[in-house]
């Protein structure tokens, strides 16, 4: 898998779709360890009883920290941390090149101004 360059939740937030460098749009489930498909009644029973037993104890810190944690997938996970990287690297070239030049001579514009592609009038 090359670099992930976009992400988005389905309109449910069951599904996270990823884009990548190589063209290829990747569908991920939001919850992995979620089953897919038709679920029997005693599996559903089971689930539905474990939703409970998370809404009833919510306000204790240990079961709130295990509620909240959420799974990335490996790749999307590295995937940030390397842009990231990348983007942290261009600021400190960017802060260098400023501070070892002619004064005045390199102008930068500011992040804001960076963001916007193009003006509608």
């Amino acid at each position: 898998m090359f670099r992930v360059f976009c992400v988005k939740f389905s309109c449910d937030a069951s599904y996270v779709i990823s884009g990548s460098d190589d063209t290829n749009l990747r569908l991920w489930k939001a919850k992995a360890s979620e089953q897919l498909g038709v679920l029997h009644p005693r599996e559903r029973r089971k689930h539905e009883y474990h939703e409970a037993v998370k809404n009833r104890y919510k306000h204790l810190p240990d079961v709130k920290r295990i509620v909240r944690h959420r799974h990335l997938p490996k790749p999307i996970y590295k995937a940030a941390a390397l842009r990231r990287t990348m983007i942290e690297a261009e600021r400190r070239k960017a802060e260098r090149r400023k501070a070892h030049s002619a004064p005045g001579s390199i102008v930068t514009e500011p992040l804001r101004k960076k963001r916007i592609i193009k003006e509608v009038e």
